[in-house]
Formats: structure tokens, C-alpha cells, sequence
């Protein structure tokens, strides 16, 4: 049981701001009504709840900079913030709705930015706080029966508020997918590849540098108007399988749109980069493409490719040397790699 990882909230930035607000909320109220709600109740008493309530509201400050380091934060916070709640409410002996009302706090923090075993958690916590403050501080028969009302309230809204976040959650996971994974190909999308070359070229790979390899079908539209975009597709699809297949772990391929594809090469000299490239060219050259009705297309693509930091510094001028080679492949006939000026003289 692993209760620091059920507290961990699903997002740091929006859970910090929730446990802001709450705790602002929480402690503007209680500071407010004090003068007139606890004439009654002794100084220590009082100064004890005020001390309370000052630190929910430097933890409401603090929060603020919560990120994912602070974990045991994340599981404690929230919890002590329940069990300072009850303790101010049993130090200025108050039992009454306006007391109570407010452990409803902890448990939609809980039910909206934590996963369900951590909203369960922070709702049984609720509970508890209230069972604690009831019981101690009225009769039997009223505590009993302010305990069933407040629980049910808790209970209810917590699971209303928990499953609809779980919805959310699972929605969000799937747009997020969505966004990443070409839906034909099963390729990564443009966003991807972009985060993995910035990644390549801040650093994070080897001294061999960084290889961006852009391919086009040959004559696709063609392809296209004779068999139908169906067969098109086919292609692409039989296109991305074989890519894949001359793919290390490390490598990202990716449909940029249309019948473009490319293939990002991390920790990759220029040398190897082009043969790779010579390679692939061979491959499709070699394999038939079988489609629809057991129709077999012979499939020409040309390749451009750019390496950093041979020619350039940034993502953009890899991208640019990579589609100056593309259109140097399609200028000289299609059906080749294509070199610009510098990849001439490297190679």
C-alpha cells in the first residue's frame, strides 16, 4: 500500500491552485466570523486555533510552489490540513453546520485532483474529522445524526465530483494519444518529432550528432487518381511498416502529412545517416507492394537527408537542409537520395 503515490495529484499546477484556494477560503472565513463566534471560548483556546489557522495559510502560500519533487508534501498536506480543521473546531468548541461544513474542502480536493484510491483516501479522512468533531462535542442522538447527514454529503459529492475527473482523466489520456500517434500509419505525429529533435539537440545524445531524413512517394498522387486513396493508403501504411523495420529504439518516425514521411536519427554521424537512407531506397525498390485485390505496385520514394551539426545549429535549418535534399532527389529524377551542396562535399 503505497499511500504517498495514491496522494500524488494527476496534475501539480492545477492541484496547487486548488489547494490555494481552499485553504484561503477556509482561513478568511474562520478569521472573519471569530469575533462573534466564539466569545465564549478561553484565550489559550482561541490562541492555539489562531496559530492553527495562520499555518493553513502559510501552507496555502506555500503550496503555490508545490511541485512533483514535493511528494511527501502532496501526502501530507492535505491530510493535516483535515486533522487542523477538527482541531480548531474542538479548540473553539464548535460543533455547529458553519464547523462541519467546511471538511466538505478536503474531500473535493480529493475527488477532483487526486486518482481514486487518493480521493477514497482524503473522503474516509473527511469522515473521520467529522465523526471526530461531532462526537466529542454534542450528545449522542445529534451527534449521531449531524454525522449521518454531513457523511452523506461527503460521500456523494465526493464520488460524483471523483468519477466525473476519472472521465476527464481517461478523455484527456486518449486526445493525448490521439495527438501523438497518426491514426493511419501508426506513426508518430509532427509534435513528437519535434520534441524528440529539440530533445537530440540540446544535448542529450551522443558526440555523433543528429540526422533528420524526410521521404516522399514518388508519383503519389498518381497513385491515387489510378487505384483510389484507399490503395493509397495502403501503400502508406506498408511504407511505415518497413521504415519501422530499419528503425533503431532510439529513432523517431514520423508521418509529417500526406505521403511525407520522416526519420529522426539521434546520436547518427552523416555517413551512417546516408547509408541508412541508401538502404531503405534499396529495400522499397526491392519489395512489391501488394494491395487491394492482391495488386502489386512498384513503389519509387525519394529521400532527403541533413545532419546537425553539419548543416546547421537549430531544428529549423536541419528541417530546411533536409527538404533542400528532398527536392534535389526530385529534381535529379526521383528515386534516389538527394544531396545538397555540403552533402555533396561530405560525401
Amino acid at each position: 500500500m503505497n499511500v504517498v503515490h495514491w496522494m500524488q495529484p494527476r496534475n501539480h499546477r492545477a492541484a496547487a491552485r486548488s489547494v490555494s484556494t481552499l485553504c484561503a477560503v477556509g482561513a478568511g472565513v474562520a478569521l472573519s466570523t471569530a469575533p462573534v463566534q466564539h466569545q465564549d471560548v478561553g484565550r489559550t483556546g482561541v490562541a492555539v486555533a489562531g496559530g492553527l489557522v495562520a499555518l493553513v495559510i502559510a501552507f496555502s502560500v506555500l503550496a503555490r510552489r508545490f511541485d512533483e519533487r514535493h511528494r511527501l508534501g502532496w501526502a501530507l498536506g492535505p491530510l493535516l490540513a483535515v486533522g487542523a480543521l477538527a482541531a480548531i473546531d474542538l479548540l473553539t468548541r464548535d460543533s455547529g453546520i458553519s464547523a462541519q461544513v467546511f471538511f466538505l474542502f478536503p474531500a473535493l480536493y480529493g475527488a477532483s485532483q487526486l486518482r481514486p484510491r487518493g480521493a477514497a483516501l482524503m473522503t474516509v479522512a473527511s469522515v473521520a474529522g467529522e465523526l471526530v468533531v461531532v462526537l466529542v462535542q454534542l450528545p449522542a442522538r445529534a451527534a449521531v445524526v449531524d454525522a449521518f447527514y454531513v457523511t452523506a454529503a461527503l460521500v456523494t459529492s465526493s464520488v460524483l465530483l471523483a468519477v466525473a475527473s476519472e472521465r476527464h482523466a481517461r478523455t484527456v489520456a486518449q486526445l493525448e494519444r490521439m495527438a501523438a500517434v497518426d491514426p493511419l500509419t501508426g506513426l508518430a505525429t509532427r509534435r513528437v518529432l519535434d520534441e524528440a529533435a529539440t530533445s537530440a539537440l540540446s544535448g542529450a545524445h551522443s558526440d555523433a550528432g543528429t540526422a533528420l531524413v524526410l521521404i516522399d512517394v514518388d508519383h503519389f498522387k498518381v497513385i491515387n487518381d489510378q487505384h483510389g486513396h484507399p490503395t493509397g493508403d495502403e501503400v502508406l501504411v506498408q511504407l511505415a511498416g518497413l521504415l519501422l523495420e530499419h528503425s533503431r529504439p532510439s529513432d523517431v518516425v514520423c508521418r509529417l502529412g500526406g505521403d511525407e514521411i520522416a526519420v529522426l536519427l539521434p546520436g547518427c554521424s552523416l555517413a551512417v545517416a546516408l547509408a541508412r537512407a541508401e538502404e531503405v531506397l534499396a529495400d522499397v525498390r526491392g519489395r512489391a507492394f501488394v494491395v487491394g485485390d492482391d495488386t502489386r505496385l512498384d513503389v519509387s520514394i525519394s529521400l532527403g537527408c541533413a545532419h546537425m551539426p553539419t548543416h546547421g545549429e537549430d531544428l529549423r535549418s536541419l528541417y530546411s537542409a533536409a527538404d533542400a535534399a528532398l527536392y534535389a532527389a526530385k529534381q535529379s529524377g526521383r528515386g534516389r537520395v538527394g544531396t545538397t551542396a555540403a552533402l555533396a562535399d561530405a560525401g
